[in-house]
């Protein structure tokens, strides 16, 4: 029987066949029969494919102190117990050194002052790019101990009133209470709104909202003479948030009757709970 191929198909043809997908197709089929036909594997073999493209892109275009870091997705859910397996996660391209480190350097700056930067700047080009970094992944990245990369956080917070974006702050991940407090100082002491506030933390108005909330609730509590354990039974949070909030609420420097003004009157029927 002749073939219904021209020459070109016969001689050329194959080629087609000599990629990546062809031979994922092929390991499956032989190795994994159970998944089922070709178009069910093709399934499969596209959705890997493009794992392989995201997690290993080109690098014909990365500059000088360009690399591409795995970060955890900024829409991830965080929950206990939930490990990095089960999470989904983003790669993204940092500046590890930038033309502005070098020239800081030859202007003589201290070099804890350029790290201090670069540390800030890896954060927030992850968040610029859908992904939250953890301070062990700047610290490995800039081969530094996460505590070093947590006092460069901490420090440069504090000196320029500002939330630099980290998994802990953006899931309300850890013990650390810093973002808390800036946010709340905005909305309950200077009056910002929920949308400048979650601009100027780079918070979504959804965790804005529910700091706010707990904030009220817990500061409700208070007014009213509950103690911390019958607080956090009320407002349905754990007692450790509960103090962490009273330390808040004492920080703000303003007395309980002069917060509850702030919002006419806060009453514990009004609220949510």
């Amino acid at each position: 029987m002749k073939s219904s191929k021209s020459a070109k198909e016969s001689q050329f043809g194959p080629l087609q066949k000599k990629t990546f997908s062809s031979a994922l197709d092929r390991f499956f089929e032989q190795q994994c029969p159970q998944l089922g036909g070709h178009l069910t594997r093709q399934v499969i073999v596209n959705n890997v494919q493009a794992l392989v493209e995201e997690f290993y892109p080109p690098n014909t275009h990365l500059r000088m102190g360009q690399v591409m870091w795995p970060a955890v997705d900024e829409n991830e859910t965080a929950a206990y117990g939930k490990s990095i397996e089960k999470t989904k996660l983003k790669p993204v391209f940092v500046d590890m050194i930038s033309s502005e480190d070098i020239e800081a350097m030859l202007k003589g700056e201290k070099a804890k002052l350029i790290r201090q930067r670069a540390a800030v700047r890896l954060f927030e080009q992850a968040k610029d790019q859908g992904g939250v970094f953890t301070g062990v992944d700047v610290a490995t990245m800039m081969r530094l101990s996460p505590a070093t990369i947590s006092n460069y956080i901490r420090d440069w917070e504090k000196q320029n009133q500002c939330s630099v974006p980290r998994r802990g702050t953006i899931h309300d991940m850890g013990r650390s209470v810093t973002h808390k407090k800036q946010i709340c100082y905005k909305i309950i002491v200077e009056g910002k709104s929920i949308e400048q506030t979650a601009r100027e933390t780079n918070h979504s108005p959804e965790a804005i909202t529910r700091y706010v909330k707990d904030y009220k609730r817990i500061l409700a509590c208070q007014s009213q003479g509950l103690t911390p354990k019958d607080t956090a039974f009320v407002a349905k949070v754990s007692e450790n948030l509960i103090y962490e909030y009273v330390s808040l609420i004492e920080q703000n420097q303003l007395d309980i009757k002069e917060q509850n003004g702030i919002y006419g009157g806060i009453d514990l029927d009004d609220l949510p709970f």
